[in-house]
Formats: C-alpha cells, structure tokens, sequence
C-alpha cells in the first residue's frame, strides 16, 4: 500500500514537472536537444497574415508568446517579406525566427518587443511547410533539422539579431524599443549589411561561423546605421561608432543603455528621428572640429536625464522634441548655423543650461542662441524653469511662437532683437520672475496672455508701433514697471495698481509730461518738454499714463524753447496756462492755436517767434506776461477776445517790436482801455488798436 501511494506520487511530481516546462516554453515548446542546437515548432500558419508576395501584414497569434516561429511558407506562398508593425508591441517575446527567404523587413516590424534577444534565419533547402518534414541549414551553414513540428535554432546564434543573408531592406525603426538586444550577427555573404564592434577579439563572445558579430547594425559601405545593441562599454576614452558613417538612422539607439561618452564620427551629417531617446543617463556627445553633422532629426536626444552637447558650427537645422524631457542638459548651439528652433524643442528641460559658468555670466544660467535665428516655435522653452537668461547673438529674429517661454518661472531678462513684429498668445505667460523686457520698437502685436502673471516686471516699455493688444495680454502681472508712453493705445490695457505719483515724468510721442495731481479720476499734468526735432505739436486734452487718464492743464517753462523746426502749435480744450519761454526762439513757428479755457501766457511765452503772423488770444485769457510776444517782427494780425485784461495784467514790453503795422483787434467796449495797455506793453504808436468786426 505505501509502494502504491509513493509511485502515486512520483507519477504526480512527474506530471508537474512535465506542465511547467510547457508553460515556460510556449509557443516554441522544446521538441529535442542536441549539440547543434535547440527545436522550436512552428507557430500556427494561421497566426500569420500574408500577402501575395508572400509579405507577411499582421501577426494574429499570442502576443504574449515568447517564442515566434514563422514557417518557410504559408499557405502556398514563400515567406518573402515581414512587413511594417507586424510583431509591434509582443513585449514577451525573446525568440523570433524567420526564414532565410525573407528579403524586406518593413517599418517598425518588430517595435516595442521589449525582451526580444534572438532573431534566428534558417535556410531551406526544400520545401518546409507546417505539415512536411524536410532538412534546413542556418544562414551561418550550420547544419540542422526542420520537422513537420519545427526549426533547430544555433546554440551559437541564441542572444544575437541575425539577419537573413538575401536580406536587401529594413524598414525604418524595425527594431524600435526592442531594448534586450545585445549583439547582431550579419552573414558574410550580405550584400547590404554588416556589423561594427569597438572590441573584435571579445572572448566572451561565441563565435558564429560565416556571421560578422558586433553592437553595431551598419550597412556594407559603412555610412549607415540601423541599430546599436544594448551593451556595456569598457574601453578606453568615448565610445566612437564607426568611421565612415554619414547617417544615424531613425530610431538607431534609442533605449540602448548609453551611459558613457560617445564621439560622433566627424562623417555623420544626419542624426534621425528618435537616434538617441531614451538612452537614460547619456552623458556627453561630443563632435570634431571637422563635423559635417547638418540635420537633427524630431526627438533625436529627448528623455535624457543627464547630457552635455556643444553642436557643431556646421549644423542647419533640428527637429521638433529633439532635446525635450532631458531634465539635466548642458547645451551649446551658438557657432550653429540653426534659422528655427522648432516647437517643443527644449520643451520640460528646468535645468537647461550652456556651458558658460554663472559666475562668469553676472551669476546668471542661460543660454545663447545663433546669430542666424530667425523663428523660435511654440513652447520651444516650455518648463525651462532654471534659465535665467536668453541671449539673442544676431538681429535675424522675426517670430517667437506661442509659448515659447511659457513657466520659465526664473527668466530674468530678456531683450528681443529689432525685426520681431509679435509675441504670441502665452509666450511669457508664468515668468513670474520675469523684470526687465527690452522690446523692439519693430513689435505691432502683443497676444493674449503674452505676460500672464509676470508679476515682478521691473523695466518694459511698450513700442510706438504696437496696434494689437489683447485684454489679458498682462493678466495677472505687475504693470507699474511698464512705461506706456510711447504708445497711447497700450494704455487701455495696461494699468498700474493706483495712479503714479506727483513729479513722476513720462514722454508720449516727441512730448515730455510731469503728473501734477495724483488721482485715479481727477488727475493733472503739465507738458513740461519736447524733443528739439518736433515739427508740430498737437497738445492733446488728455494723456493715458500706466492706465490712468491726466488732464493736460498747462504748457510748462520752457518746454518748447528754442525747439527750432516747430511750425505748428494747437494747445488741448484743458491748457489753461502757457509757462515762462515755453515757446522762447521758435523761430519758425508761424501758426498757435490758443484754445478758450486759456488764461495765462506766461513771460517770454511766445518772445522771438519770428514767423507768426496771426494770433488770437481767447476770452478766458486775464494775463499775459512780460516780453511775451517780443520780437515777433512779423506778427502783424492780433485778434483778442478776452475782456479781462488790465494794464496791471499786462507784462512790460508784451509787445514790444512786434511788426510796426500791427492791427490789434478787440472787443467794443475795450477799444479806449486796451490802446493805452497795449501801447504801455511796447506796441509801436503805429500799431492800430479796433474793435473787433
């Protein structure tokens, strides 16, 4: 009885063991073992999609196989060809063999198969199918057998990509994500391909009769390559990849475990979509001084953690992403000839940074770009969040994108060259450390959330040309700093917390102002200067500074004083008073239009004016100053509305040397009065005095 029972249980240890390999196998079950090698079956014909080229489309078995075993034909049709995305995503599988027939291995055919190691081609010498027994030798020639149930794959060939050796294409990205690569092995005979291997007399690697082995998938001339395996790098100084390279292909090494230096050999002028993804803690790529590199491609470098990378003088352009995600990166572009720096570019890099040392650089991080830029695209700095600073080298520049500068929460300063006519929507939005912006006076267009809370803005003046700003252009963001007075529209859009202070001086146009009262609704000006160009000078009503409307009261001492090309004056409906020389050896200012809430002229006001002609002094008018229309040797028609003046408000020589057939008219009931002021003021006895017609 307990012979019965312990045989019961020998039976039941054995049944066990038995189902666990089965399980462990899958659907390359082991059928035999021997010195050769190790048989895998077939997998089902019907797990294959195939074309009637004999292309295999789509992959319907077990995705979660580990071994994949394609028959020689598939119904009827020799398998030719393995087509784009069929074995995409079978993150389980290690072991794919294929026939030698195979001839195109189409785009991203075996991507994302994460724990694929070995990929097998066997030669067939008859016909094999599922159902027939017939002999099959290795692309290698190593000799083996194919069964109705299967194929004998190489001992030597397990842990190596071996690429069949009538192969003539392989699809861009085929081997994408496929991280557990380890080595390739290309057969002699190729015609198109070959490997590379920094270390040939590697003794830990088994040999392959009739296959080159190496890290490296390159073409046969050399100027291509297709692929870098995952592997460990222990020799001296950067790992250099082939010499004769032109071209890293798409995809070439991303997620290949790069943690070492590696040199870019000084042949290579494109690195691909993808190249380096995801190669973790890359380190440093460094150039020769003789790099040809011209182009990289979209997220060539993206989803580093550390990289250093000074690009080469001869690069022209970069690809969208193509240093994104690298939260650590020292970069230099400077010497580049780069016109774009596209969309996403840098986008979610905080510690972004050149290789300048701060204390070097006014203690600032920051980058420089090249002086050939002319376009920076949307969110290009996005979540640069450590830079300090962008220093702009040449006056290319004409477009900054939506966002490009967007949460670049420590960007100190920025000074945009001369040519950029627009900020888009958000492109400083969230700089919240953002004080002094230099814009050009080329800038029309400021757009929606442009500097949303940029709230330490120190140091901005708005452009005269500015004709577009949106509502929530400064949304959020500290507007004191922000001088307006170059541009009167801006101020409907931009307004300080509470109005500024008495004394404060600002210009609009070619005219200077000082605010005289403070307040939010009743505050007061005076134009107290101008620039000695300024031809005419319309003195406005009102002017708008940081938000907040002033009136225009008075025309200050001095402030157009020997300004000698203004021709044209017209004072605002709130000037009441002219101050002291404000128009003192305008010499060739020959029209002033007074307006009537007028009420004094000032001293030397108008004193050697000598092209006015005509003049009216308004009704409100009750005093005017000593000397202030001396010498206007030309001022010959004086009409005066005003009933309020005196001898008393009549300064010593107003009118002296005024043209000597001067005619002054007044109101009707002045005529007797104003003769007798106006000749004590130093009118000439020949000057007439009339009542006005």
């Amino acid at each position: 009885m307990k012979q019965t029972r312990s045989k019961q249980l020998w039976l039941m240890l054995a049944a066990a063991m038995c189902i666990c390999i089965l399980a462990l196998m899958g659907a390359g079950s082991l059928s035999k073992a021997d010195n050769a090698g190790q048989m895998y079956t077939y997998s089902a014909a019907a797990s294959f999609v195939c074309d009637a080229n004999g292309t295999i489309t789509a992959y319907k078995g077990n995705k979660n196989a580990e071994q994949i075993i394609v028959p020689a034909t598939i119904n009827g049709r020799t398998v030719t060809g393995i087509g784009n995305n069929v074995f995409k995503g079978c993150e389980r599988v290690t072991l794919i063999v294929i026939p030698d027939t195979v001839v195109t291995i189409g785009d991203k055919a075996f991507e994302n198969c994460q724990s694929l190691n070995t990929l097998y081609s066997y030669k067939k010498t008859t016909n094999v199918t599922a159902n027939k027994t017939a002999t099959a030798t290795d692309a290698a020639g190593t000799t083996g057998t194919a069964t109705e149930k299967g194929v004998v794959v190489s001992y030597t060939d397990m842990g190596a990509i071996s690429i069949p050796s009538g192969l003539t294409k392989l699809g861009t990205g085929a081997f994408a994500g496929c991280r557990s690569i380890g080595r390739f092995a290309v057969p002699e005979s190729s015609a198109y391909f070959t490997t590379y291997t920094w270390n040939p007399a590697d003794p830990n690697r088994a040999q392959i009769k009739g296959k080159t082995q190496g890290e490296l998938l390159i073409s046969k001339d050399g100027k291509i390559l297709y692929r870098m395996a995952s592997f460990n790098y222990n020799g001296k100084g950067p790992y250099t990849f082939s010499p004769k390279l032109t071209v890293i292909n798409p995809y070439a090494c991303e997620q290949s475990g790069i943690t070492w230096e590696i040199r870019i050999p000084d042949s290579v002028k494109t690195i691909g979509d993808y190249a380096f993804y995801k190669c973790n803690n890359l380190g440093t790529v460094s150039f020769g001084d003789k790099s040809k590199l011209e182009k990289i491609g979209a997220y060539a470098f993206a989803y580093n953690n550390n990289i250093q990378i000074m690009l080469p003088a001869s690069v022209t352009s970069i690809g969208t992403y193509s240093f994104a995600y690298c939260p650590n990166i020292i970069f230099d572009m400077s010497k580049t000839k780069i016109e774009v720096i596209p969309d996403y570019t840098f986008y979610n890099c905080p510690n972004l940074k050149d290789f300048r040392k701060p204390e070097e650089n006014g203690g600032y991080v920051g980058i420089v770009v090249p002086k050939t830029l002319k376009k920076i695209g949307a969110y290009a700095f996005y979540g640069c969040s450590n830079v300090n600073q962008v220093v702009f080298k040449g006056t290319t520049l004409k477009s900054i994108g939506t966002g490009a500068f967007q949460t670049c929460g420590n960007l100190h300063d920025i000074d945009i060259p001369e040519g950029v006519t627009k900020i888009a929507n958000g492109t400083f939005d969230g700089c919240h450390n953002l004080n002094t912006i230099k814009l050009p006076d080329s800038l029309k267009n400021i757009g929606d959330n442009a500097f949303k809370n940029c709230n330490n803005i120190q140091e901005m003046v708005i452009p005269k040309n500015v004709s577009h700003i949106s509502n929530n252009s400064f949304a959020g963001a500290k507007q004191d700093g922000i001088d307006t007075s170059k541009n009167q529209y801006s101020q409907k859009f931009i307004k300080a917390e509470k109005p500024a202070a008495v004394g404060t001086k600002f210009k609009v146009g070619k005219l200077r102002y000082k605010i005289t009262k403070s307040d939010a609704k009743k505050g007061t000006v005076t134009l107290y200067g101008a620039k000695k160009s300024v031809t005419k000078a319309t003195i406005p009503a009102t002017v708008m500074y940081q938000g907040y409307k002033f009136k225009v009261t008075s025309v200050g001492g001095s402030a157009f004083k020997n300004c000698k090309k203004l021709k044209t004056v017209k004072l605002g409906k709130n000037v009441k008073s002219i101050g002291k020389s404000a128009f003192y050896g305008c010499k060739k200012l020959a029209k002033v239009t007074l307006d009537a809430k007028l009420t004094k002229i000032g001293d030397k006001a108008f004193a050697k004016c000598t092209a006015i002609k005509k003049l009216t002094i308004p009704k409100q008018v009750s005093k005017i100053g000593s000397k202030a229309f001396y010498g206007d040797k030309k001022l010959k028609t004086i009409t005066v509305k005003s009933s309020k003046l005196k001898k008393t408000t009549i300064g010593k020589s107003a009118f002296t040397k005024i043209n000597k057939k001067a005619t002054i008219s007044v109101p009707k009931k002045k005529v007797k009065a104003y003769k007798s002021a106006f000749k004590k003021a130093g009118a000439a006895k020949s000057v007439k005095v009339k009542k006005i017609k």
